[in-house]
């Protein structure tokens, strides 16, 4: 059996955008006054036209049994290979990958009706192939070197490179108990380990006191089979957020499981620690909001490039169908992972990318991780086109507009782009190729590519959305896997700390009467870059050159920078 997922072309998007752009502008009349689920989907809900002609179609070919998802863009069918291959006209194989042998059912060409042209989106599965893969940074722990520091307190790359590499054992983290009521980031960090306590001081958070945490959630995404481990979660609770593991956090928050996800609690060194990490980020610092995790099954759409062969694509359209059907959700949701836009089919992405934008109408705050390959895998930057020209690689979602890209940071005072020598991990930053940059970001990222004058012209798209749009620190997070503490590196972290960040400042916002903030960038873009203090050190490296630097306002390295603490 084969199911048939059939995107249908949504009637008033562009009112949805607009809606959505006017609910996030704070200069707007209509700023907070966010739309529900129904009145989304009755924006975006296909014609009548469109659902009869599908509907049609379907019954055409002896098909009488589908369902339609909430918003009815999406028709699900369950059909014999045998019957997908007469409603498609096309033959489906069974391909088997050489390296492990798992096999696949996909059609390399099909077809619609040409009258079903302007009413059918994308179909899937059909010609792409997806495979799994993790993109998280990792490291194990070591002893903390002496850094040579230099003038302004500014180590230099080959530096801080060295230190990376060096493996000495055990690092020594600021304890709570040892501080001053009132620690400065000085106090409260080492440069070379991140904990929670020092992202609650560095980024202001540090003595916030949550005023109604029942009336918010944060939401964490666990795609490719991973899982967040209870038990693994209270072990790094009880290092470096008591409070939260006294109040046994680590067994209530919630697990939802989308399309036959895992919630596997026993030991397991396949999967979980990316899970874990998430998870004990956002309760670090954003203890006591309450979480929820989504554990997704499933593999999205996928196109091979030189540097991706294998699918490291993960189900958003899976995920986004779930969670578009619930009434109420949380209000900031993160999620650490990143593709290279290439390898995402552009009808699959744009739908996806789509779906974003209604969960912000809806007011909620979607992060993603800007990627942890800088501008591209150094020797692997070519196009999956027939050209196969050079070319710096964008990361989706974190292209998409309608999400807010985090990227990365490392060291203190001041903070800088962040890299580990050790695990070729770099902070994700370009421009999409798919996506025209949106209007919140016309002025500041024309600046900044007018800076840039003539530098890697030609290997990005000068008139795609940029990103990332903030960062916060990303490099040598502990993690507790198995019972065991590890160093990780990654987008993946930062994204998770700023949502918590975030859920802080709905807090307070949601405490004093007014609305949480939805989706941040139009907002971060006007007036709120002035809550992010700068990087200008450092640079989104790749595809064997320097790639985007950081530079003083905007830019394709760190957005704007880091929250003021």
């Amino acid at each position: 059996m084969l199911h048939l997922q059939i995107g249908l072309r949504q009637s008033h998007f562009d009112e949805l955008e607009r809606q959505l752009y006017e609910v996030s502008d704070h200069s707007h009349p209509r700023y907070g006054q966010h739309l529900s689920a129904q009145e989304v989907n009755e924006l975006i809900q296909p014609t009548k036209e469109t659902t009869a002609a599908i509907e049609e179609w379907l019954s055409d070919h002896g098909v009488e049994s589908y369902n339609y998802n909430s918003a009815k863009d999406w028709v699900s069918v369950l059909l014999p290979v045998s019957a997908a291959c007469r409603l498609l006209d096309t033959e489906y194989h069974v391909f088997e990958h050489l390296d492990d042998k798992e096999v696949l059912i996909r059609a390399p060409e099909w077809s619609l009706p040409r009258h079903l042209h302007d009413h059918v989106v994308t179909i899937q599965p059909t010609n792409s192939f997806f495979r799994p893969r993790s993109e998280q940074s990792l490291t194990d722990p070591y002893e903390l070197p002496q850094l040579a520091e230099k003038r302004d307190n500014i180590p230099t790359y080959d530096e801080l490179a060295a230190a990376d590499k060096v493996s000495l054992g055990h690092i020594e983290i600021p304890d709570i108990k040892d501080l001053p009521s009132n620690p400065t980031p000085a106090q409260a960090c080492n440069k070379m380990v991140i904990s929670p306590l020092c992202l609650r001081v560095l980024y202001g958070t540090f003595g916030y006191v949550p005023q109604v945490p029942e009336k918010q959630q944060i939401g964490l995404v666990n795609y490719l089979g991973q899982v967040s481990n209870r038990s693994d979660i209270q072990i790094y609770l009880e290092r470096y957020r008591p409070d939260a593991a006294k109040a046994n956090v680590s067994y209530t928050f919630q697990t939802e499981i989308v399309a036959e996800g895992d919630d596997q609690q026993t030991p397991n060194t396949n999967k979980g620690r990316e899970g874990n990490l998430d998870a004990e980020v956002v309760l670090g610092i954003g203890f006591p909001i309450p979480l929820v995790t989504y554990n997704v099954g499933g593999m999205p759409l996928f196109k091979n490039s030189k540097f991706t062969t294998k699918n490291t694509n993960e189900p958003y359209l899976t995920w986004l169908q779930y969670v578009l059907s619930k009434p109420s959700l949380p209000q900031v949701i993160t999620t650490s992972y990143a593709d290279e836009e290439q390898t995402v089919p552009y009808a699959y992405a744009k739908r996806v990318c789509e779906g974003f934008a209604q969960l912000g109408a809806r007011g909620i705050s979607v992060l993603f991780g800007s990627g942890d390959e800088g501008v591209g895998h150094d020797g692997l930057c070519t196009k999956n086109d027939r050209t196969g020209d050079t070319a710096f690689l964008p990361s989706f979602p974190a292209s998409c507009p309608y999400v807010t890209a985090v990227g990365s940071t490392r060291y203190i005072d001041p903070e800088l782009v962040a890299f580990d020598a050790r695990t070729s991990f770099v902070s994700g930053g370009g421009f999409s190729n798919y996506f025209p940059r949106p209007r919140y970001q016309s002025q500041v990222v024309d600046n900044y590519i007018s800076n840039l004058g003539d530098q890697h012209r030609g290997l990005y798209n000068r008139h795609g959305r940029g990103f990332p749009d903030i960062s916060a620190q990303g490099y040598h997070y502990p993690v507790i896997w198995n019972g065991t503490a590890h160093l990780d590196d990654g987008t993946s972290a930062s994204s998770p700390a700023v949502a918590a960040i975030i859920s802080l400042v709905n807090d307070n916002l949601i405490a004093n009467g007014r609305p949480p903030l939805g989706f941040l960038n139009p907002f971060i873009y006007s007036t709120g870059f002035e809550a992010f203090s700068d990087v200008t050190i450092g640079s989104a490296s790749g595809c064997n050159t320097t790639g985007f630097p950081a530079m003083k306002g905007w830019d394709a390295a760190t957005g704007f920078g880091t929250p003021v603490s």
